[in-house]
């Protein structure tokens, strides 16, 4: 019985459900009847494209009247009772036609009395088993007689075809209540490409004569639309679905779309009928590859030199060595350190490129590691390589000295542990602490790692009596200062730049002052290098440009130091032998460089600067002098004289105090007097020492010849212008001018030394000093003015024609040396008699001695690198 209650329950509330809705329809159908025509008519225009092509005002009149329509049927609608419950059961009881409202009775209970009540119950159950459903009663029919209810949803459902894909876009841009300007299709350029991502270094890439491309993932999608004022936005479906891209105003009727494209995708756009349409295929960036093709080996200049083997989809970016320490207790935590191979610009293949690392002073320098090749290419993705085995490089001090530091130097490097914590003291001990600041090693020393310890005491045991042990004062001040900071050191941190410190020191004292400058000039070029790679300003790599030629000049004059304290010789004065230094070469390399940098050509520049390191590390500067023949106490060829040797240095001399004396200017100008003051009159009254010196030197050099007795072979010639009877009255005195100037001695005919002889560097000698003394009378009156700025380029100008000068008298003495020594010897200075002397065929070493030196060094130091020699034999070695 429970079960036949709940079924008529279920049914009547169906029947009611449908009296009610027909109730709804037949009161506001015929309200909205008309709203609902016009919603209509402007959906079916605006999913057709008609209003986008036709614009405004037709589209905002029919968006204004069907919302006007639509707000007069709200306000009549609410106007309107709303059916109830009791009205829809009314409804379906008069449509059964059946009395006595078995609807109520269903859900009714008795209230007084049960009698009668089963059998009027019964009585409902029988009539609502056989009731029938509601019918809808016609109500649009007598208000539209043309059957707008049923053109219109064709009419819209045809519109929907028509804009399938565009229909969403198309009704919002039509909603939108600005003023909209119509657009025809055919009035309308589309433009569009793909730019790959920047890590590839491919161009942008055109849809030309097809609408079909293939690009990097990660490419971005740029899309124009030039014609109209009010496009709709760019549709853009892949795989993850599709959306509508926000447009971006360039101008007043072309608007900019930009997107990634990570996966296949198609980009459209529509324009009334006017469709363009666009599909992007990805490919994927795979990863990098990388392995070794020569095993890592430490060549003659003592750097890691290996080969590698690269090869990427767009460039491998960055190269990396990772070492592994190989340590003796398998337990130790592992040390890794990396070490950066540069590459100048990104390599796409490569079966075969070398790299050469210094890791003289790397902390492993020396020990024993395992290393791998890590590529990473644009998207950072990276590759490893099969792992090798080798001893990172070290550098082989000889001097003692410099062996000491470079130990000392590997004792802070050791000591990198933090430093034990602090002791406690109580508020007393703390009060009775002087409050000026002292060693204080409990705070200090007493916490340091062991090895720390052991390098400040070694260091202060060295530098106790520096008397006879210290040829250098700038190693005994920096050991010194090293010592200092060692014992203050309150924390690791504080130990920053130490080891560094140290190496400097060592290779001062193993090389002098030339081992400074060639350090500095190999920072320069790695500060350079590095700007070149990663595409520096322009204005950045000028000024490191400008600091690495400024280490160059201060090496060559170093070289030149070091060339004329040695009394090395050379053929042509600016220049060694095989591996000497070719000046007119540097410069071309030093302008090639510049001129590579200027157009942008980084791997240009690349190339012609590592030519340029390795010339200038591997050059000699050796000076010969002038000989005048066989005079007494005259210098044989090839042999420099002491007085010749005495003007060098003084003229090298002068200028190394003319560029402190630059640096100096340029300190006062940056206003860095931290240390001192720098007063520009000061520095103006030593300017004025240097051009008193300048004079006085140029009074104490010969012209060219001076010093020689002017003989032939024979020992006996003719005194300057005793030829000039002898060639005619008209050229007697030009003759002997020009003989008083070059000093000719005797059977050389006048002008014979003209151009391209060592005349002519005398006279660009003289050209050199004598621009040299202006440009320092002109800083002189610059600083007196207190214009630093023009001082220091005045001082510029007196530095490079003193350099020039220098060269030129070294040539000049090489010459004469050359000249005289083929006078009547052959070029080994040997007696020309026009015999065969039977050793024209011997087999002669024609390397010069600091050749040999060198070769032997190196040779002694592949030795003493050899781990299976007995350990005594390396310790000889």
């Amino acid at each position: 019985m429970s079960s036949r209650n709940d079924i008529l329950i279920q049914k009547a509330a169906r029947l009611t459900r449908r009296a009610k809705a027909f109730l709804y329809w037949e009161n506001y159908g015929p309200i909205f009847l008309l709203a609902i025509l016009f919603i209509s008519l402007f959906l079916i225009g605006a999913f057709s494209g008609l209003w986008q092509y036709i614009g405004d005002p037709f589209r905002l009149i029919a968006l204004i009247a069907a919302v006007i329509i639509f707000v007069l049927a709200v306000k009549r609608a609410r106007q309107v009772k709303k059916p109830t419950l009791s009205n829809a059961r009314r409804r379906v009881e008069i449509d059964a036609e059946v009395d006595h409202r078995p609807l109520d009775t269903i859900h009714d209970r008795p209230a007084m009395s049960d009698a009668g009540w089963e059998r009027h119950y019964a009585r409902a159950e029988h009539t609502l088993e056989n009731i029938g459903p509601p019918k809808a009663r016609p109500v649009l029919a007598p208000r539209d007689k043309y059957y707008l209810r049923f053109i219109l949803p064709v009419a819209l459902l045809f519109s929907l075809m028509i804009g399938t894909g565009d229909s969403f876009e198309r009704l919002r841009h039509s909603l939108t209540p600005g003023w909209i300007t119509g657009a025809a299709g055919d009035d309308v350029i589309f433009e569009a490409w793909v730019d790959p991502p920047a890590y590839t270094g491919r161009p942008p890439i055109y849809f030309k004569n097809t609408n079909k491309v293939e690009v990097p993932e990660g490419s971005e999608l740029v899309a124009r639309i030039i014609g109209t004022k009010d496009p709709t936005r760019l549709r853009l479906s892949g795989k993850r679905g599709s959306k509508h891209l926000a447009l971006t105003r360039i101008g007043p009727d072309s608007f900019e779309v930009r997107a990634i494209v990570k996966s296949p995708s198609t980009a459209r756009w529509r324009i009334g009928e006017q469709r363009k349409v666009w599909t992007i295929d990805t490919r994927k960036d795979t990863p990098p590859k990388v392995n070794f093709v020569r095993n890592p080996e430490a060549d003659k200049r003592d750097r890691l030199t290996f080969g590698y083997a690269l090869s990427d989809d767009y460039g491998v970016e960055t190269l990396t060595l990772k070492m592994i320490l190989l340590q003796d207790d398998e337990d130790a935590p592992m040390q890794i350190k990396d070490v950066d191979v540069p590459l100048g610009a990104p390599i796409r293949k490569s079966d075969d490129s070398s790299a050469a690392l210094n890791l003289t002073k790397h902390e492993w320098a020396g020990k024993k590691v395992k290393a791998v090749l890590h590529a990473k290419d644009g998207l950072e993705q990276i590759a490893e390589s099969e792992p090798v085995f080798f001893t990172v490089p070290d550098k082989i001090f000889i001097e003692p000295l410099a062996k000491a530091i470079v130990e000392q130097r590997g004792l802070v490097l050791a000591g990198k542990t933090e430093y034990e914590p602090l002791p406690k003291l109580s508020r007393k001990e703390w009060s009775n602490r002087p409050w000026f600041d002292t060693r204080e090693p409990e705070f200090r020393m007493d916490r340091a790692p062991k090895s720390i310890e052991r390098a400040a005491l070694l260091i202060d045991a060295v530098t106790d009596r520096p008397e006879g042990l210290f040829q250098d004062p700038a190693v005994y001040m920096g050991l010194r200062n090293v010592a200092a900071r060692l014992r203050y050191a309150k924390e690791k941190d504080h130990l920053a730049g130490i080891p560094e410190d140290l190496w400097n020191i060592a290779i001062r004292a193993e090389f002098g002052t030339l081992g400074t400058a060639l350090q500095e000039m190999q920072e320069a070029e790695a500060a350079l290098r590095d700007g070149i790679a990663r595409r520096a300003p322009q204005r950045e790599i000028d000024t490191l440009f400008d600091r690495y030629n400024e280490a160059v000049d201060r090496y060559r004059e170093e070289l030149v130091r070091q060339a004329i304290e040695d009394g090395n010789t050379a053929e042509n004065g600016g220049g060694g032998g095989g591996e000497g230094m070719n000046l007119d070469q540097i410069q071309e390399l030093l302008d090639a460089i510049e001129e590579a940098n200027r157009q942008g050509d980084s791997e240009g520049a690349r190339r012609a600067l590592q030519q340029l390191a390795e010339l200038l590390e591997n050059m000699q500067i050796q000076l010969s002098q002038g000989s005048g023949g066989g005079g007494d106490g005259g210098p044989s060829g090839g042999d420099m004289s002491e007085e010749e040797k005495k003007q060098l240095e003084d003229l090298a001399d002068l200028t190394g105090k003319q560029r402190d004396l630059q640096d100096e200017t340029e300190q006062a100008e940056r206003n860095d007097q931290s240390e001192q003051e720098l007063d520009p009159q000061e520095l103006a009254r030593r300017q004025a020492e240097l051009r008193d010196l300048l004079e006085n030197l140029g009074d104490t050099l010969p012209a060219e010849g001076e010093g020689q007795d002017g003989q032939g072979e024979d020992g006996e010639g003719e005194q300057p212008g005793q030829n000039s009877g002898e060639t005619g009255e008209g050229d007697g005195e030009g003759q002997s001018d020009a003989q008083n100037r070059s000093g000719s001695g005797a059977g050389t005919e006048p002008g014979e030394r003209g151009a391209g002889g060592t005349g002519e560097l005398q006279e660009q000698f003289a050209e050199g000093i004598g621009a040299a003394e202006e440009a320092m009378r002109l800083s002189e009156e610059a600083l007196q003015e207190g214009n630093l700025a023009g001082a220091g380029q005045a001082q510029e100008d007196a530095i490079r024609a003193l350099r020039e000068a220098g060269e030129a008298l070294a040539e000049a003495v090489s010459r004469q040396g050359d000249e005289n020594g083929q006078d009547g010897d052959d070029p080994l200075g040997r007696s020309d008699d026009g015999f065969d002397s039977g050793n024209d065929t011997a087999d002669i070493d024609d390397r010069d001695n600091a050749t040999r030196s060198r070769e032997l060094l190196e040779e002694l130091r592949r030795r003493a690198a050899e781990q299976q020699r007995e350990a005594e034999e390396r310790e000889y070695l």
